[in-house]
């Protein structure tokens, strides 16, 4: 029986190729393996650019509880039991875009030329596309023990990143030491 797994950017920014270059190979290669055309609007992983040199591929996260199933009045987005993931039937799909406004990543895009919903289908389980060509080996497909692991690690960056502004103030004093100088 198969795990349930998403595709997850797991960069890696101490190493010197551990983040995405923002090749948009992943994109190109995506809409390759799902549609035989090279178009990244056709692609279920979108490389977001947040500023000048950061980008971050998105793609669906396999909720548990997926808003994009619960949005679709048509029943055109069902459970796979051989992925474990909800995939998109394109022959129910109205493109009504429910689904497209339900997505809390933003991540279900409309096919430019079928006008039908799509969403990562982790490749239909085969070699998955995104991750096999990511030249910096960002993409990664995981179970959800290594999601948690991923997300722990994320989580440490962040409380890091914020004890370290609390920690250094203007001319780099630190606001912790003063408060307690204050009250001795």
């Amino acid at each position: 029986m198969a795990k349930k797994r998403r595709i997850v950017y797991t960069n890696r920014p101490w190493e010197a190729t551990g983040i995405c270059s923002g090749c948009r190979l992943c994109e190109f290669y995506c809409s390759l393996q799902a549609n035989g055309t090279f178009n990244p609007y056709r692609s279920r992983v979108h490389v977001v650019e947040m500023a000048t040199g950061i980008d971050i591929p998105i793609t669906c996260q396999q909720c548990q509880d997926p808003a994009c199933q619960t949005a679709c009045e048509f029943d055109a987005i069902v459970f796979d039991p051989k992925l474990k993931i909800v995939v998109v039937n394109e022959a129910d799909c109205t493109s009504c875009q429910a689904c497209v406004g339900a997505c809390p990543y933003g991540i279900i895009t409309m096919d430019p030329v079928s006008n039908k919903a799509i969403k990562c289908d982790l490749c239909g389980d085969s070699e998955l596309a995104c991750v096999e060509i990511c030249p910096s080996r960002v993409l990664g497909a995981l179970d959800d023990k290594a999601v948690a692991e991923v997300n722990r690690r994320r989580a440490a960056a962040l409380l890091a990143i914020d004890d370290e502004l609390l920690r250094a103030g203007p001319g780099g004093e630190d606001p912790v030491m003063k408060k307690l100088e204050k009250k001795g």
